[in-house]
């Protein structure tokens, strides 16, 4: 699930971008130029192309129409830019556009394909470009607005019909994620092949871009499939958050399994931790969170406060000599060939925080980006910081999904978490524990108040580690519950829970 040499590439694009940026001077067409400058997107494909042309800059353009008095220019060069991106796209042997490259994830030789996140790290500022023109008339009636139709049409085809078609999306209970298919184009019959024991669900970063990409869909059609979809996500997000009550903060892991295929017998196929050296994944997840705040999806004041502590909690306290460890307060820095901090400030808090705003005032004025200080200065500081959310208004209703004092269960699932027990289905209950000890397993009514039954334990002879157990969904007699419930694991002060449904 990882790969250091994408991640060093993208690192070395971001340092390359914050160069070239002041080489080529802001406007918007020398912006677009320095974009297109770096070496990388001309020898690099797929995925790893996805990446180049992400990362540094592409959200530049929308920051700079904005930033900028509403400048027509950074719209228009953000439409060649992206029909740049998008002649880079091939049509796979199943009729869909994509991405195209070598596989960097699955470790499949002589094969390439397009992913999820591929398609989602291009087609996601296209959308948020289409979302502002269609909802401005002047744009809207301009050349813009046909660029505008055309990059939803695109992302539609490419991010929900291709991906829905390869089984891409997958569902349990209040929950969802996007999985690597291992759906490749053979290189030797050009066809499409399924590995179906590779199939895995992808990182949850990759997850935060997809349902970011349904929100934008959301506002700009209405369509409650997008909000729906986006609530699945990123309930399941807020599902597998680990809340502290000491320093009254949340951090979360950088993968967890949610389906059947993410285990290897009682162990997850793939490591459950919070990243130990890359701190731009949260920076982005909590991106998206924000995001999905201002729009009236899955988080609450309450939770955004508590992640704010957490990014303020892993601040060092310094504003001459900033740094920030892990969100979980395990790593101070990152590998030894490349050292630097294992965190960074979540710099899109600063909508709600002073605090944040101080350090992000710090952090433009120490870096090299024209385009994010003048939005920060003529955008984001035009406004107090508040807790108003940008994109509706009035109360907004959220789905039930508590987070408890969590110290030492660092991981806790149900899966899956629908079954049928007429059909003698069963689930596995698993988690992961930081400390030797007896986990508690009950179920309780489903809105967490009754002790229903007393399902078994777990005892972890061994800290860090994995445990499961399966359950039929019936009592010691062999009676079968019925209907909505949770699974509770509690281990001393730290409680977890997940939503189960249980059918004949």
């Amino acid at each position: 699930m990882k790969n250091s040499k994408m991640a060093t590439l993208v690192l070395g694009l971001l340092v390359y971008l914050s160069v070239s940026s002041s080489v080529f001077g802001i406007t918007a067409e020398n912006f677009r130029k320095g974009l297109m400058a770096n070496p990388n997107i001309n020898r690099t494909s797929g995925e790893l192309f996805t990446w180049h042309a992400r990362a540094g800059g592409i959200d530049g353009f929308i920051m700079g129409y904005h930033a900028y008095g509403g400048d027509k220019s950074w719209l228009e060069e953000a439409s060649k830019y992206y029909d740049f991106l998008i002649s880079k796209m091939e049509k796979e042997p199943d009729g869909f556009m994509g991405w195209v490259g070598p596989d960097v994830g699955q470790d499949i030789t002589g094969v390439t394909g397009s992913v999820v996140i591929g398609d989602a790290n291009l087609l996601d500022p296209m959308l948020e470009f289409s979302e502002m023109v269609m909802k401005d008339p002047f744009l809207k009636s301009s050349p813009l607005g046909k660029k505008a139709e055309g990059y939803m049409d695109l992302a539609r085809k490419t991010l929900i019909d291709k991906w829905d078609k390869r089984k891409g999306y997958y569902e349990d209970g209040m929950f969802a994620s996007y999985l690597n298919t291992a759906t490749v184009i053979d290189g030797k019959t050009k066809q499409l092949k399924t590995y179906p024991g590779k199939v895995i669900s992808e990182n949850l970063n990759k997850h935060g871009r997809m349902a970011s990409c349904f929100l934008k869909f959301y506002r700009i059609t209405g369509e409650t499939i997008f909000k729906e979809r986006a609530e699945k996500i990123f309930g399941h997000y807020k599902a597998i958050m680990r809340y502290h009550k000491d320093e009254d903060r949340y951090f979360w892991n950088f993968w967890e399994p949610l389906g059947p295929f993410d285990f290897k017998g009682a162990k997850p196929s793939s490591w459950v931790a919070v990243h130990p050296n890359r701190g731009g994944y949260q920076l982005a997840e909590c991106s998206h969170f924000v995001e999905a705040y201002h729009t009236g999806v899955v988080f609450s004041e309450e939770d955004m406060k508590k992640i704010i502590n957490t990014n303020l909690w892993m601040w060092n306290k310094s504003l001459t000599d900033m740094h920030f460890t892990s969100s979980d307060g395990t790593q101070t820095s990152s590998e030894k060939e490349r050292p630097g901090d294992a965190g960074t400030l979540w710099s899109s808090l600063a909508d709600f925080s002073p605090k944040i705003r101080e350090l992000y005032a710090v952090q433009l004025k120490d870096g090299n980006n024209e385009v994010a200080e003048a939005y920060f200065k003529n955008i984001t500081c035009k406004e107090p910081p508040s807790f108003k959310r940008k994109y509706v208004t009035g109360e907004v209703k959220l789905p039930e999904i508590p987070i408890y004092p969590s110290k030492d269960i660092s991981m806790a699932v149900v899966i899956p978490a629908h079954i049928s027990t007429g059909k003698n289905e069963t689930m596995k209950i698993a988690c992961q524990v930081q400390a030797k000890g007896t986990v508690k397993i009950a179920l309780f009514s489903a809105d967490g108040k009754t002790a229903v039954f007393e399902i078994g334990s777990l005892d972890a002879k061994r800290a860090n580690d994995f445990f499961s157990m399966k359950w039929d969904g019936k009592d010691k007699a062999g009676k079968p519950f019925k209907g909505a419930y949770r699974v509770r694991f509690t281990m001393e002060d730290s409680t977890r829970e997940w939503p189960v449904k249980l059918e004949d």
